[in-house]
């Protein structure tokens, strides 16, 4: 048998090598990465959808440029202004479908956008108020779930893909959390909303401070529980769903809570008679700001922005079994946002938020402030347990001499099918 050492060959050579095994992996386990950056393209609109090939990511990082490139602030602002009648601005988050044929992009100027994912073109964009902050795709492809932080609603958007047609009934689709404030939830202004496995059960995490659950098949949609700011702290923007357990979390960046890492593990099992929450883990009391998760096999993700550390914490056990310090040669102050993880569960990519942080920043602290703009690619080891950084791409948007570039919104796509 041959035995080929890649660090005794030509340096070129190791490098062709390192694509090519790069190209065969993607070949076998094919997805892409999209990536948002939230600054202005135009005058007060746009932004940039980023869309790389994965092979490119994993090969070299700092090489890396996106295959496609979209100025929203251009033919998807156009097709967006004769649907809703304004310009959108601050592209936030991206999810995709559960078959990866269509991806939702939600603006803070209160537009959700849906794609047909492998054409990159628009098939649908629909305003919901003033803002979107999140707009989640059920796992059954009937609804999205929105969160409109200004205006305190709870959105339900009726999702026909195939016939192009996305439609809310201002009755029965849209709930006023405002009207349900109380002492133990002052501020009901949604963040983050997720479903569980079966589309059923929707977790909308409040800026305030704790937690309300609806059930969304329902017409109307129902309350079916609730808890305070006592048990779940402000601001959470993770949910992710291990076996039958949701796990979420709290975070930083508002007046209420410069900062804030807490993160909570929910009982399925027992909805929708019991609600409760298990406390996995906390950082409160450090420089610390939990954001975006992902689950990594049996492992958890978790996002620290302020503190530029991943930590990992066993579903299995619900201990925390490592942290991940992503300072380092790539990057002196990432400031890590949201996370996702590839199709084959080998790499994790993460945005790297920018020098003007744009949304989520409180300026006493910097919570989301970083240096080095872009996407962070780092190796998975131990089946989830560990990880190390391969490398960044770097994004960038100058305007006025300034580096305005903010990526926020990341999201892996599969290209090979279920």
């Amino acid at each position: 048998m041959l035995t080929i050492s890649i660090r005794r060959l030509p340096s070129w050579i190791g490098v062709i090598v390192a694509i090519s095994m790069a190209i065969g992996l993607n070949r076998a386990h094919g997805y892409e990465v999209w990536l948002t950056d939230q600054s202005d393209t135009a005058e007060e609109r746009g932004g940039y959808l980023y869309i790389y090939e994965s092979a490119q990511l994993i090969a070299d990082p700092a090489q890396a440029r996106p295959s496609i490139t979209l100025d929203l602030a251009k033919d998807i602002n156009r097709y967006c202004q004769r649907q809703t009648g304004r310009s959108i601005r601050r592209p936030h988050m991206i999810f995709f479908t559960r078959d990866h044929r269509f991806a939702i992009l939600s603006f803070l100027s209160g537009q959700v956008l849906f794609m047909d994912a492998s054409s990159k073109r628009p098939i649908g964009c629909l305003a919901i108020g003033k803002n979107v902050h999140a707009a989640w795709p059920t796992p059954d492809a009937k609804m999205v779930i929105a969160a409109n932080i200004k205006e305190k609603t709870f959105v339900r958007i009726w999702t026909d893909y195939d016939a192009k047609v996305f439609t809310v009934d201002q009755q029965r689709d849209v709930i006023d959390l405002k009207a349900l404030e109380t002492g133990e939830r002052p501020d009901n202004a949604p963040i983050c909303p997720i479903t569980e496995a079966s589309s059923t059960y929707a977790f909308v995490t409040l800026r305030g401070g704790g937690l309300l659950v609806f059930n969304v098949k329902a017409t109307p949609m129902t309350l079916i529980g609730a808890l305070p700011d006592t048990e779940i702290h402000p601001a959470g923007c993770g949910g992710v769903q291990v076996r039958e357990t949701m796990y979420l979390n709290s975070g930083g960046g508002w007046p209420i809570a410069p900062l804030s890492y807490d993160v909570y593990a929910v009982d399925l099992t027992r909805l929708p008679e019991t609600l409760s929450a298990q406390l996995v883990s906390s950082r409160d009391g450090m420089f610390a700001d939990s954001h975006g998760m992902v689950a990594v096999g049996d492992y958890l993700w978790v996002v620290d922005r302020a503190g530029n550390l991943i930590e990992i914490i066993d579903t299995v056990s619900n201990l925390a079994v490592n942290v991940l310090n992503l300072v380092g040669v790539h990057s002196p102050d990432p400031a890590p946002d949201l996370i996702d993880v590839s199709p084959d569960r080998r790499y994790v990519f993460t945005n790297l938020r920018g020098l003007q942080p744009l949304t989520g920043n409180h300026p006493k602290v910097d919570n989301a402030r970083g240096a080095t703009p872009g996407m962070m690619v780092i190796k998975v080891l131990r089946n989830g347990k560990g990880g190390e950084v391969v490398g960044i791409t770097r994004v960038s948007n100058m305007r006025g001499g300034k580096e305005t570039a903010d990526p926020h919104g990341i999201a892996v796509r599969r290209t090979d099918g279920p």
